[in-house]
């Protein structure tokens, strides 16, 4: 039996682990990168320390703890008596972005083959798409976008993957949310998306995999474009945001 020297003297070996539970500026950072991924919080939000410890009933200290969290995954930024804020991407961060989307979702598409169980979380995903543009939802119709892609990445069946991913598209909404026109931008890929699923439904992998090829270096330019297009940034209003999970 192996055993491991503590204070008490031997302690055998043992099994099971504690589950991990998050702190308080672990939650205010989920939520607060939740209401990114979801639209709520565009570039360039105001994001006050006393509001937000006030509207999560926690300390500034917590805040901060968070704010720290988001700013390392370049969600937020500091400026001197500015305060924090949602961040602008820049045209780079666009770039670096779509490399690994490359890179991990073309991957993924080679990996589908014969992976039918991941096609039902997939169509629900573009139904609830297809629903809000019906309804001239176009940010959520972008938060589905986004959506749809993370499930694709549920292939690789590993949980790192997966949590890289999941950042690399709420940083990616940022990008989405510095387009004037998002009704202009998400419409085409309705359909793209669509289609690329069928093509994964009927195991047409190297199909699927050039047609994604294209649609991801053609969404990265019009994000790059439209990103460059600002001159001018907005006036910084403080905005609400939602505690939803």
């Amino acid at each position: 039996m192996s055993v491991a020297h503590g204070r008490g003297g031997l302690l055998p070996k043992l099994h099971g682990s504690l589950t991990p539970k998050q702190t308080a500026a672990e939650e205010v950072a989920e939520l607060l990168r939740k209401n990114i991924f979801q639209g709520v919080l565009p570039p360039g939000t105001p994001l006050p320390e006393v509001a937000v410890a006030e509207e999560f009933s926690v300390s500034r200290n917590t805040v901060r703890e968070a704010f720290r969290t988001l700013t390392n995954e370049r969600l937020l930024t500091y400026t001197t008596h500015r305060g924090v804020a949602v961040r602008y991407l820049t045209p780079d961060d666009v770039e670096q972005i779509y490399q690994l989307r490359h890179v991990l979702e073309l991957r993924a598409v080679d990996l589908f083959d014969g992976r039918q169980d991941l096609l039902p979380s997939l169509d629900e995903t573009l139904m609830a798409a297809e629903q809000a543009a019906n309804e001239d939802r176009w940010r959520d119709v972008g938060t589905e976008n986004l959506t749809f892609h993370c499930r694709l990445i549920q292939v690789y069946k590993n949980d790192r993957i997966k949590e890289i991913f999941e950042r690399l598209m709420t940083e990616m909404r940022l990008g989405f949310l510095a387009l004037n026109d998002p009704k202009t931008f998400h419409e085409p890929y309705l359909s793209e998306n669509r289609k690329l699923y069928d093509r994964l439904a009927a195991n047409e992998i190297e199909a699927a995999h050039t047609s994604l090829d294209k649609y991801l270096f053609r969404a990265e330019k019009q994000v790059k474009a439209a990103i460059e297009d600002i001159s001018v940034l907005p006036n910084l209003t403080e905005r609400g945001f939602s505690r939803r999970k």
